[in-house]
Parts: C-alpha cells; sequence; structure tokens
C-alpha cells in the first residue's frame, strides 16, 4: 500500500506540530493554551495541513501525552490534557457557529445548538451536585458525537472526500503497524512511545515487568473460562477499548466489501492485541446488518426490524445472565420519565456511583451495587442523567441517521458501510460506555460529517 507524498509530509508537519503544542501544554497549560489557539487560527483555512493535524490530535493525542510526559509535575495536569480532543473540536465548532449559514441550513443548526444548550445546563446542574471533574467526563461522552459530526461537516465543506478519506486512511494503516510492532515487540515498542512513564501517571506502573504484567492481566475476553493470556496494548490510543473500535470501525468503513482478507487481518490483530468484546460485537452486528441490506431481498425496513429483534435477544440474554451492560442499561431506565439528575450523577467514571441522588448510600448488593445508577451503558447513564430529556437526544441521532439512509443513496461501499456503522453503533450504545467515545460513535458521526455537504456534491448530501 503507497500513499502520496503530500500526505506523508501532511503528516511529518502535523506531528511535529503536536510535539509543540502538547509539550507547550505539559510545561505550563496557560502558555500551551496560547500555543493551540496560534496552531488553530493559523491553521484553520489552509485545510489540508489542519486536517492532518486535527486527525493527529483528537485519535493519537494519549500518544503525544506520553512523548510529553516527563514534563508533566501533576496527575491534574495529565487529567487535563486528556481533553484536548474534545477542546480542539469544541474550538472547531465554536468558530463554525460564528458563519453557522455557511455549514448547516438553519433547522439543523437551531436542533444542534438547542441540544448542546440542553446538555450544558445539565453540566452546570451536575457540577452543582456532583463536582466538576464527574460532570465533565459525562459531557465529554454525550456531546462528542455531536462536535464530532459538525467537525466532519466542516472538512467537507472545504475540501474533496477523496483527500479526507485518503489522510484517514493513512491514519488506520499507521495505527495497524503500531499495533502490531507492539503486539510482537511489547518492551521496545513501549520504551520508544514512553509507555511507562505514561502507565505511571495513570495507574501506577514503576517497572517494565509490572507494564508488562498490566498489559496481560485479563484473560481472552475477560472470560473466567478462557484460560488464554495475550499482551492487551493500547497502541497509539492507548486506551484498549477504544483502539479495538477504532481499527474495526475504519476497517469495516475502507475494507468491507471488496477487500475482505485486509478486513480478516485486523480483526485478527484486533482478537491478539485488544481482545474487547464490544468491537467484536459491534463488527458482528454491522456484518450481519450488511449481509441484511445489501445481500437479500428483504426490505430495508424488515432488515431493520430483524436487527432490532436480534438486539433484544442480546439485551434479554444478559438480563438473564446479569452482564453488567444490561443491568446497566434497565436500571437506567427507570430514571426515563424522571427530569434527570445531571451529568455526573452515574457513569464508570464518576465517583459518585455508589450513591443515590441525595447522597445516600445505595441499597449494598455487591459487585451489583454501582450499576443501580446505568454505569457501563451509554443509555443507561444518558437516562439517570437527563431524565426524559434523553428524547431529544435520542431523536437528534435518530433524524441524523435517518437523512442518512433517505439522501446518502450513492452504491460506493463508503456510503453503503457508513449507513450500517451509524445504525450499530447509535444502538451499541446499550452494551458500553465506551461506545459513544471519540473513537467509536464519535469516530462514526466524523465519517457521517465527512460525507455531508462536501463540495463536490456528488460524493455528498446536504444536512
Amino acid at each position: 500500500m503507497t500513499f502520496s507524498r503530500e500526505y506523508l509530509s501532511l503528516g511529518f508537519q502535523a506531528f511535529m506540530l503536536n510535539l509543540v503544542l502538547f509539550l507547550s501544554l505539559s510545561l505550563n497549560l496557560m502558555f500551551g493554551a496560547v500555543i493551540l489557539l496560534i496552531i488553530f487560527f493559523g491553521l484553520v483555512n489552509r485545510i489540508k495541513i489542519f486536517y492532518a493535524f486535527f486527525l493527529q490530535t483528537i485519535f493519537f493525542q494519549n500518544t503525544f501525552i506520553a512523548f510529553a510526559s516527563i514534563f508533566i509535575e501533576s496527575l491534574s495536569i495529565f487529567k487535563i490534557l486528556h481533553g484536548i480532543n474534545f477542546l480542539l473540536p469544541t474550538l472547531l465548532v465554536l468558530f463554525m457557529f460564528k458563519k453557522n449559514t455557511d455549514y448547516f441550513d438553519g433547522k439543523f443548526f437551531v436542533k444542534s445548538v438547542a441540544l448542546i444548550s440542553i446538555l450544558i445546563l445539565f453540566y452546570l446542574f451536575g457540577i452543582y451536585h456532583y463536582g466538576f471533574l464527574n460532570s465533565t467526563v459525562y459531557l465529554r461522552l454525550l456531546i462528542t458525537p455531536i462536535i464530532y459530526l459538525l467537525a466532519g461537516i466542516f472538512f467537507a465543506r472545504k475540501t474533496t472526500l477523496g483527500f479526507l478519506n485518503g489522510y484517514l486512511k493513512l491514519i488506520l494503516v499507521i495505527c495497524l503497524v503500531i499495533t502490531m510492532l507492539q503486539f510482537l515487540f511489547p518492551y521496545t515498542l513501549s520504551f520508544f512511545m514512553n509507555d511507562l512513564k505514561y502507565f505511571n501517571l495513570k495507574i501506577g506502573m514503576n517497572t517494565w515487568d509490572e507494564l508488562l504484567e498490566f498489559y496481560r492481566s485479563k484473560k481472552l475476553f475477560n472470560f473466567s473460562w478462557l484460560n488464554v493470556r495475550f499482551a492487551r496494548i493500547g497502541s497509539l490510543i492507548k486506551s484498549i477499548i477504544s483502539l479495538g473500535y477504532f481499527l474495526c470501525i475504519l476497517g469495516l468503513y475502507f475494507y468491507w466489501p471488496q477487500k475482505k482478507f485486509r478486513l480478516f487481518l485486523i480483526l485478527v490483530l484486533v482478537i491478539l492485541s485488544v481482545n474487547s468484546k464490544g468491537a467484536i460485537l459491534m463488527l458482528f452486528f454491522s456484518i450481519f446488518l450488511y449481509f441484511l441490506f445489501y445481500r437479500t431481498n428483504v426490505s430495508k425496513s424488515l432488515a431493520i426490524l430483524l436487527y432490532i429483534i436480534v438486539n433484544i435477544g442480546f439485551v434479554v440474554l444478559g438480563y438473564y445472565a446479569r452482564n453488567e451492560h444490561i443491568v446497566g442499561f434497565f436500571a437506567g431506565i427507570e430514571y426515563l420519565f424522571s427530569f434527570g439528575n445531571g451529568l455526573g450523577f452515574s457513569g464508570n467514571l464518576s465517583t459518585t456511583m455508589m450513591s443515590s441522588f441525595k447522597g445516600g448510600q445505595l441499597p449494598d448488593l455487591g459487585y451489583w451495587t454501582r450499576f443501580q445508577n446505568g454505569s457501563e451503558s451509554v443509555y443507561g447513564v444518558l437516562f439517570s442523567s437527563l431524565g426524559v430529556f434523553s428524547i431529544l437526544y435520542i431523536y437528534y441521532f435518530a433524524d441524523i441517521i435517518f437523512t442518512l439512509f433517505r439522501k446518502l443513496t450513492s452504491a460506493n461501499s463508503y456510503a453503503k458501510i457508513l449507513k450500517v456503522l451509524a445504525l450499530v453503533l447509535f444502538v451499541q450504545g446499550i452494551y458500553q460506555e465506551e461506545a459513544f467515545s471519540p473513537y467509536a460513535f464519535g469516530l462514526v458521526m466524523f465519517l457521517v460529517g465527512l460525507n455531508f455537504n462536501t463540495i463536490n456534491e456528488r460524493e455528498g448530501v446536504s444536512i
């Protein structure tokens, strides 16, 4: 596989800019913020280099944090730096809102602003009750698919889909190569990527042996009856589950169905180096739904109905098997017709997950205690946080997906698999909190944005 000299040159320039940015932020947050603004406004109208910089920042920020970690003096700064892939697209969206008529029609703009405003109100309510960090983590989770969609639309209005997809494929290939090499040579690659220092700050790893044991700490797919262990590594993304989603989504987008063998190799790599049940389940559902849509004679409505029935089967099975994701999903439904408790009330990353809305201890159910607020499921967290306003959130993305099916009529493989991915990742939130991360549903919404409003209208559609 070859890439043009232009892609490689853009990639190198973007890499150096990100090194400067993260080193600056690590030395001094205020100085780094100034550098970020200088880079942003210096590049935002130079679309190709800005696109390369943007992709590296939002998808590989953890690697740049690792490179700069020798200068990070506190855990607070370390945590703040993990918000850059939220801050940068937010800054871009604010830039777009200033000239919103250049990017959106009025109705879509109003719906986007309204939903973001609702999330911010629940965020402020959450800060008051549960603290800044708890609420910020879940504002990021729920708002990421929105701002990534809008960011994708920005780039689609500026250049061709061919260029956008081409550089994104380069990003995928680089991540695949690093993942394979780190699986084969975990010490060597981890040394060059400064992983020991990164994980020392994150979870207290002090030696290379401890780091390798951390890589090998879980059995295959985390099944207790499978006594098989591989080195679960995070590659350039560092987060293992997020890496699985990233590789599977882009693998499907670029290689299904014409290049099935390449996708198969990606699947093997994901199983060996990531072995995330959520990512594998997503890939299975995507291929299953693609088969129903494009390899059978059933209507799309019937295909979606069959897909829903299969998901109901998985949910029922998970409920009776006491799967924590499904337990959290049903616990969240109990809050659906309330007015919500605010962001930060529930979720794996919230320190309040063992408490009721009023701050009292939840009924002690042992291991299951923390799932009573909706933890482990995006929708469990959504319902318990927003209550009845969750319906507006669901409607927003359902409308986007409906528009995608109705207007994106191109017969090319990108368009076909994108429809499938949007629907599957939207539903995937039932099963996992990470499903709405920047590397999962956020990535899919970014791809949707790239295929909306392109400057070559034969490649995309207007939203």
